[in-house]
């Protein structure tokens, strides 16, 4: 144990002195904090806002009322609305806002009495939303003015306050910039100095001390975690402090969610041992590092949603190592983490770290290779 624990600090120690991984490692994920807040604010939606419509009444009035709302939302430019007139189940969860006319409207509007209309929705929050609700509201008070005698026909309460464990983009910034972080250490800053290292020559004076290789690799695999622990910490104190990132979780929450973090980064981490292990140069272990890192990269749900995509597509990345350990680090922030919805990412990643080690073990040189 003491060996390691010298050999982890001595590896730290090197790392601390490179200022080019320090940038990269610390100050780069920063700087795409702040350029990524400045650009977005807090609106969790990128795209379209999307909005459901159920007619309950299916009545003229009703529809003539959907007819004034929907011409109105079409001559706007203010917000991009996605509308959904005859939604299934499935396409009512999805959308930001639900607008439900209740039965009976027609008779209300008869009996000149006001129907309050249910607006249902809050994936996010920001200034996308609420001008999104603001045009509703306003479409509707001119609906209202086709009777200027009579009592309004529809009156549109804002929708309920999203719920505290709904995750706004602040808080899935700074998640996927723990997972950017994640890949860069692991592939650019590990598996390529390794083979630097081994083909340099300078892995041969630890053949001098009398240590098992283990030891040396589980000390370099211990000080990249902790490098990757600091700074994905770094950057949720910088959102704290700058930006007001909150995180709703309870202490199990928050610490599953940091066991997820440690188990990736020890999966990814395993990934770059092992392809220092079974490259033979710089050049090639570059090359699988670029074509790896910049496809994970963007499909990776670190920085931009992936909401936008075909149903199919989010599917198949979902069940990638890499989108599952961010979705089960985010459910883990905002109260969601458990065993039935965390059990896959649990195992996969665990079986990619171990399968990765047992590769590294059978393929790792102390020597260059010719």
């Amino acid at each position: 144990m003491k060996i390691l624990l010298h050999l982890v600090k001595a590896d730290l120690a090197m790392f601390l002195r490179g200022k080019l991984a320090l940038f990269w490692t610390f100050a780069f994920p920063l700087l795409m904090l702040v350029m990524q807040m400045a650009l977005f604010g807090q609106d969790v939606k990128l795209g379209p806002v999307s909005l459901a419509i159920v007619d309950l009444d299916r009545s003229t009035e009703s529809g003539s009322y959907l007819r004034q709302l929907q011409a109105g939302l079409r001559q706007q430019h203010s917000v991009d609305f996605a509308l959904v007139t005859t939604p299934a189940d499935g396409a009512v969860a999805q959308a930001d806002f639900v607008l439900t006319i209740p039965a009976g409207f027609a008779a209300n509007v008869a009996a000149g009495r006001t129907t309050d209309i249910a607006l249902r929705g809050g994936h996010g929050a920001g200034a996308a939303f609420d001008a999104a609700y603001g045009l509703l509201r306003g479409y509707s008070d001119a609906y209202n003015l086709n009777g200027l005698n009579a009592p309004p026909r529809v009156a549109l309460p804002p929708p309920p306050p999203a719920a505290e464990q709904t995750l706004d983009y602040r808080l899935f910034l700074v998640t996927g910039l723990a997972g950017m972080v994640i890949l860069s250490t692991s592939l650019m800053g590990f598996a390529g100095p390794l083979v630097a290292a081994r083909e340099g020559g300078m892995f041969r004076m630890y053949q001098l001390f009398p240590m098992p290789t283990g030891v040396v690799v589980a000390a370099w695999c211990i000080s990249r975690l902790l490098i990757v622990l600091a700074a994905s910490l770094a950057m949720f104190l910088a959102a704290w402090a700058i930006y007001g990132v909150r995180i709703s979780a309870d202490g199990m929450q928050v610490a599953a969610a940091i066991a997820m973090l440690a188990l990736g980064a020890g999966a990814f981490l395993a990934l770059g041992l092992l392809i220092a292990a079974m490259t033979n140069s710089v050049a090639a272990a570059t090359m699988f590092c670029n074509l790896l890192y910049f496809p994970l990269l963007f499909s990776g749900n670190l920085m931009v949603p992936l909401g936008g995509l075909p149903t199919l597509a989010r599917e198949v990345l979902d069940c990638l190592p890499l989108n599952a350990m961010m979705s089960s680090i985010r459910r883990g922030l905002t109260g969601g983490m458990g065993w039935s919805t965390d059990i896959y990412s649990v195992a996969l990643l665990s079986v990619m770290l171990i399968a990765c080690l047992a590769l590294s073990a059978r393929r790792f040189t102390w020597m260059p290779r010719s």
